[in-house]
């Protein structure tokens, strides 16, 4: 250890700290074991290692008493980046976009975790519990020390002092080592950026509505959204109004409409929840608040009083007495989010009597989405997002026209006018939306190139390339694979891996190890390049790990720890098999979180650096012909650029080790051996010098 405190890194010094990992921890489950009078056979021990000692499992903490059931599907969403949700609304409000996309990103496997708002845990006695609302998302309590109020636009000091360790706590508690924040209103924006500050999390605001002009939200909101719009990684808008708002604001705006849960609505329902009301229905569901014309609705009411009106929805801020007057007006307020397809079935004609104004000239309505699932016609004051389905619905600029165009709709006998009322609404879904979001936010992160150099040993590169694909948690990817003329199927089974985030090379000749990953190199669009062995395996969050490394400027070359090298990065290991390996890298990971050391030679099994620093090295040295000595050869050329060589504690892969080697015959070995010994020696003119163990 002296050798590296030497270097001056703090976290070396630190390491000598650290809680112990499982070996020591395998020892003290057999000490336990002989102090009660009994044995423990190495089987058991394993067995007992991995249940105390489970990364899955919530680890004991002050902050809070969780209910966190890490689930079968949670475990599913291993390959996914997480979703912190600074929300603004709670999971259980009314259900619109913010529950409609997060619920999106949780189906294709992403952890959601959201903050609750409506209340708050006592400060001082737990930071937060965690409850389970649907398959992976949680909604989290939290205990401020003052209570935020999200529609003021700012929080307390001591309660944005106390978030980052309540993040870290959180953090800890449910394992997340890569994540996203999606922002939904800007109160949260001094919270959220030093959450990126500290955690490397992106930070992507959805901004949902025209705040300016919205009511119930202070002045204050709209100078955090203006810095938040300004620093944000991407801005995500729900409409056109608010993309020409933003974009001149940040690099990264994109448009993410509206949609309808199409198959929700369009499925067939056996409720009959208006059988009791006369027909003809002119249905309207959503908020009745400013934004909703009670006048217009009760001129149009009054004067069709053979028309039914069944307004849906809680009443917020608006005087309804006008309408609660008529005798063919039916307020029902607030109702359950599933039953809303079976009262759309009942509606002869939707309605959206949106008073114009700025908020509602921004508003991409989610009710004509879900209207149009079942092809209803729809009358709607003029909102400009909706013109690009003016063929569809029946725009109304004023009382007189929305009469007429009310009438219209009741009469309306178009049946293929239906049916692409309904094609748009497939066309426009929720799936649809998070699809693009996720695009939007892989656009977001640099992209990582993982270049692995194949020849033979088919399924070692397999279950290699299977491993990155399913472990990186990382968004935006690329995985380069030169295959050195494999004669044992190892091309075609490339060949027929399905994932856009794959690239296959063949080579017609074995062209060594430093030329095929130059080869790869060369081609290469990532900001950040990972060296890897096809005779590794990867864990769960290995490269979010490696990039915090990267992210620092002084580093250069940094290189994993695993149980199979020839230098202090190979450490002892207590498992046999790969599925004993996985849980055991997690918690050795976690266990020496942002750790790491000097190393003489960063081996190529698993390396990675900036391209700022490919770019200032150059290319790998292939006159060190098949392989041997080139990560000797390049450690030192990375040195000689000013950058340091590391090895990280915290990023751990599976390593065989010498899968292509072994197979040279032992005389064919020794020769390759010596003579890029030679070379390596002639071209820097000193001894080589020996590896050694930590």
């Amino acid at each position: 250890m002296t050798h590296r405190a030497q270097q001056g890194d703090p976290v070396v010094r630190a390491r000598e700290t650290q809680k112990p990992g499982p070996k020591s921890l395998r020892a003290r489950i057999r000490r336990i074991a002989v102090a009660v009078g009994g044995k423990l056979l190495p089987g058991a021990v394993k067995r007992l290692v991995k249940r105390f000692w489970d990364p899955w499992a919530p680890p004991r903490r002050r902050w809070a008493s969780s209910r966190v059931p890490f689930t079968a599907s949670s475990r599913a969403a291993a390959s996914c980046c997480d979703v912190i949700c600074f929300s603004i609304v709670d999971w259980n409000f009314r259900w619109q976009r913010p529950q409609q996309l997060l619920s999106q990103l949780a189906d294709a496997g992403h952890r959601v975790f959201v903050f609750k708002m409506s209340e708050f845990l006592t400060p001082g006695r737990e930071g937060f519990e965690i409850a389970q609302v649907r398959d992976n998302v949680w909604e989290v309590t939290l205990a401020p020390p003052v209570a935020i109020k999200v529609y003021s636009g700012t929080i307390h000091p001591e309660t944005v002092e106390w978030f980052p360790s309540m993040l870290d706590a959180l953090r800890r508690e449910v394992n997340i080592v890569c994540a996203f924040m999606l922002v939904q209103v800007a109160t949260w924006q001094e919270v959220a950026l030093n959450a990126r500050q500290r955690f490397g999390w992106k930070v992507v605001y959805d901004c949902m509505d025209e705040w300016s002009s919205f009511p119930g939200l202070e002045p204050p909101v709209l100078d955090a959204e203006a810095r938040l719009v300004s620093e944000a990684d991407l801005v995500t808008v729900s409409g056109q109004r608010l993309l020409e708002k933003w974009s001149g604001s940040n690099i990264r705006v994109e448009l993410i409409r509206n949609g309808a849960d199409f198959d929700f609505f369009a499925a067939p329902r056996t409720e009959r929840l208006l059988d009791n009301v006369k027909r003809p229905i002119a249905g309207y569901f959503g908020a009745i608040a400013p934004w909703f014309d009670v006048e217009l609705v009760a001129h149009v009411a009054s004067q069709r009083p053979d028309v039914s009106f069944v307004l849906i929805g809680g009443v917020f801020e608006v005087d309804v007495r006008p309408l609660e007057k008529l005798p063919n007006v039916h307020l029902l307020g607030q109702q359950d989010y599933s039953r809303m397809p079976a009262y759309l079935r009942d509606f002869d004609v939707c309605l959206i009597p949106f008073v114009v104004s700025e908020v509602t000239a921004a508003t991409d309505p989610v009710k004509f989405y879900e209207y149009i699932s079942l092809g209803k016609p729809v009358v709607a004051t003029p909102l400009p997002e909706l013109e690009q389905f003016r063929e569809l619905f029946h725009p109304a600029a004023d009382r007189d026209e929305f009469l007429r165009q009310l009438d219209v709709s009741i009469a309306e006998n178009d049946e293929s006018l239906r049916l692409r009322r309904i094609e748009a609404a497939r066309g426009n879904t929720w799936t649809a939306r998070a699809a693009q979001m996720l695009q939007a936010v892989r656009d977001a992160h640099p992209r990582v190139s993982i270049i692995i150099v194949s020849y033979n040993n088919c399924g070692l590169t397999r279950d290699c390339v299977e491993s990155v694909l399913a472990n990186s948690m990382y968004p935006n990817i690329e995985v380069l694979v030169v295959d050195n003329a494999s004669a044992d199927g190892s091309g075609e089974m490339l060949e027929a891996i399905r994932d856009d985030r794959v690239r296959v090379m063949r080579n017609g000749e074995n062209v060594g190890f430093a030329a095929a990953n130059n080869q790869a190199l060369g081609v290469a669009t990532g900001d950040y390049l990972v060296l890897l062995n096809n005779d590794t395996v990867v864990p769960r969050g290995w490269l979010p790990r490696m990039l915090r490394h990267l992210d620092d400027p002084r580093v250069g070359l940094a290189v994993a720890v695993t149980n199979f090298s020839g230098n202090e990065s190979r450490i002892e290991v207590s498992y046999d098999t790969i599925d004993e390996m996985l849980p055991f890298a997690e918690c050795y990971m976690r266990e020496h979180e942002g750790e790491r050391f000097d190393i003489r030679v960063a081996a190529m099994y698993c390396a990675g650096m900036r391209r700022d620093v490919y770019e200032s090295v150059g290319p790998l040295d292939e006159q060190f012909a098949i392989g041997m000595f080139e990560d000797d050869d390049y450690s030192h050329r990375v040195r000689l650029g000013g950058f340091r060589v590391v090895c990280m504690e915290d990023v751990f892969v599976h390593h065989v080790g010498q899968a292509s080697f072994s197979k040279l015959a032992p005389e064919a070995y020794k020769e390759l051996w010596e003579k890029n010994l030679r070379y390596f020696e002639e071209k820097w003119g000193e001894r080589w010098v020996p590896h050694r163990e930590r």
